[in-house]
């Protein structure tokens, strides 16, 4: 069955790495203003997860004989731990929210309030509850990995641009 989703997760896997990497080398070359700054601090850790919420999906995607059982468990406990790590993170980024009126700060208000970190992680969860039913649910695992990797994308945009 998984054999079918082999070319998906190849292509979702290496953006999603390649986007990780990206991530890490803007980090570190704005180190000083985001050690700084706790909410974007707080941003980039919810970019990491977003980004690697698809790459490890698309690890469970091509593990060879994975039933579908395994992997319908496995979903299940990704997004419970990406789910986690996103409210920790959530509980530090609104205790000290970057405050302005420009473009970047109402798409940042924008995204918060549409949460699309919560619809990645429900769809992912839902999928794997599918996957438990004998049901085919990656179709929503795949819909869950792009806009993982679409919302971590605008959210590293908007967090190396706001100040």
């Amino acid at each position: 069955m998984t054999q079918d989703w082999g070319n998906f997760a190849v292509i979702t896997g290496s953006a999603a790495g390649a986007l990780t990497g990206l991530l890490f080398v803007a980090v570190s070359l704005n180190r000083e203003r985001i050690a700084g700054h706790t909410a974007l601090r707080s941003e980039a850790g919810q970019t990491l997860v977003l980004f690697m919420l698809p790459l490890l999906l698309s690890v469970l995607l091509v593990l060879p004989g994975m039933s579908r059982s395994a992997l319908g468990t496995s979903l299940i406990v990704l997004a419970l731990v990406a789910g986690t790590i996103m409210i920790r993170i959530a509980r530090v980024k609104h205790g000290n929210k970057p405050v302005g009126d420009g473009l970047e700060d109402r798409l940042a208000r924008l995204l918060d309030r549409a949460s699309p970190s919560l619809v990645v992680l429900l769809l992912t969860l839902v999928s794997g509850c599918l996957q438990l039913a004998g049901v085919d649910g990656l179709y929503l695992a795949a819909g869950s990995s792009v806009l993982a990797l679409v919302g971590g994308v605008i959210n590293a945009w908007l967090f190396l641009t706001r100040s």
